[in-house]
């Protein structure tokens, strides 16, 4: 060490901070490597990292922030520099030999749920935090009913909220299920048959309303023009299967005429909106749950070549979805106006999004298992692309927290960790190809 370290050492540490808070992030990468008693003081000072973070992407999961709140402050810079340039370790978890179109929740980054055809599969995670896929920690079939026609009673999508899984089926049907523990297996509570048309329809989405003690689920179809509401209030001290057929527990709400249906809805935190992707349109509708008014109308975009794929809340006063034509839209719901517009860099079918609620925003592309990171302050260019699998598959569903990207494709669910060591892993920089 030199005579000018050895005088940098004897200053202060509240100095040393000052110091190393003006310093660029390469710059503190060499100086940590000067010596163990720097390297430890700028690895653990949360201070100099805080201040460095200000205009860098940092995702993390907006539903529960434990696992990014746990990590320091340098491990959440770590993680968003991998991101963003593309250093990351890629692993699959979860291998199958025949072909389904999986939905996935990595709850809480405590449990990763699985549809498999027509079973929901839980994986726990390891001491690393990774899917463990060896060996379910629980799994469970749905109930099925036989139809005539040539539909399976495969999940179509599945909600984790308020204590309960909501499944909805192929079959026309959507299963309640509740959880006291997710690594313990839920016990089915409801049944709710033939929810569109008589059960001509599948289920293509679900969600699901608190309303003080009595659960509204509801229920859409991309065949069927309309919005099934099923109330059912939950009853711990029984064990019997509950099949609402009375009637008037169910509230059907027409889609405006000319709209084929809904592939996809979202509620928002405040359980007063829901917002509805249509089958035949590149704008969403937006419904007031609570006197079943549609707050935003889509009347001018009909299209039948077109379809919303995926819709999310990004916050209280947008909704980002993702078309069959490859866009990514925000749509701010006080205005009506796209904020946000950006197209995959292949211009290849989008099938999933996610946002984190405040910057980033991840979308599952139609080939190469690949996923695209955006930035919602740019409006000029992708930040990264990740080929997830080395699979020719669409990205059918994805989750992801501050440092992991799961995805599931046609054959198996991976896993991206990007709590690694850059200096470890080979860079996979693709945030400068395909611009706009």
């Amino acid at each position: 060490m030199t005579s000018v370290s050895n005088n940098l050492l004897t200053l202060p540490v509240d100095i040393l901070i000052f110091i190393f808070k003006k310093l660029q992030l390469d710059d503190l990468g060499r100086l940590m490597q000067t010596c163990k008693t720097l390297n430890n003081l700028v690895l653990n000072n949360n201070t100099i990292w805080r201040s460095l973070h200000l205009n860098w992407l940092m995702l993390k999961d907006r539903t529960d922030s434990r696992h990014h709140n746990n990590l320091s402050w340098y491990k959440r810079c770590r993680a968003s520099h991998n991101w963003c340039n593309g250093y990351y370790k890629a692993k699959v978890v979860l291998h199958h030999y025949s072909n389904y179109m999986p939905w996935i929740d990595f709850h809480n980054s405590e449990a990763l749920l699985v549809s498999v055809g027509s079973q929901l599969h839980c994986y726990p995670t390891n001491k690393k935090g990774l899917p463990f896929g060896r060996k379910p920690a629980w799994k469970l079939d749905v109930p099925k009913i036989n139809r005539h026609d040539i539909r399976t009673n495969d999940i179509s999508r599945f909600v984790v909220k308020h204590d309960f899984i909501v499944c909805g089926n192929r079959d026309g049907c959507v299963t309640i299920y509740r959880i006291n523990n997710i690594q313990s297996r839920p016990r089915i509570e409801c049944h709710i048959r033939d929810c569109h048309e008589n059960g001509e329809s599948e289920v293509s989405a679900v969600d699901v309303i608190d309303n003080r003690g009595q659960l509204v689920i509801v229920s859409a179809s991309s065949d069927a023009s309309e919005l099934c509401l099923c109330s059912w209030r939950p009853d711990e001290d029984s064990d019997i299967v509950t099949v609402p057929d009375d009637q008037d527990s169910k509230n059907v709400v027409n889609i405006y005429h000319g709209h084929v249906g809904a592939k996809c809805i979202a509620l928002n935190k405040a359980q007063d909106k829901l917002a509805i992707g249509l089958n035949g349109n590149s704008k969403p509708l937006l419904l007031d749950v609570n006197n079943t008014q549609f707050l935003m109308t889509a009347e001018d975009t009909k299209n039948p070549k077109q379809a919303i794929r995926d819709i999310q809340w990004h916050d209280e006063n947008s909704i980002v979805y993702v078309t069959h034509s490859g866009f990514l839209q925000m749509i701010d719901v006080r205005s009506h106006n796209v904020i946000y517009n950006m197209r995959d860099p292949f211009q290849s079918t989008l099938y999933c999004v996610k946002s984190d609620g405040e910057h980033g925003i991840v979308v599952g592309s139609a080939e190469y298992s690949r996923c695209v990171l955006f930035d919602s302050r740019n409006d000029n260019n992708h930040v990264q692309m990740y080929f997830t699998q080395r699979n020719t598959s669409p990205v059918y569903s994805l989750d992801f927290d501050s440092t992991k990207l799961i995805t599931a494709v046609d054959r198996g669910v991976g896993v991206s960790n990007f709590n690694v060591d850059p200096s470890t892993e080979p860079q996979r920089d693709y945030s400068h190809i395909f611009y706009q």
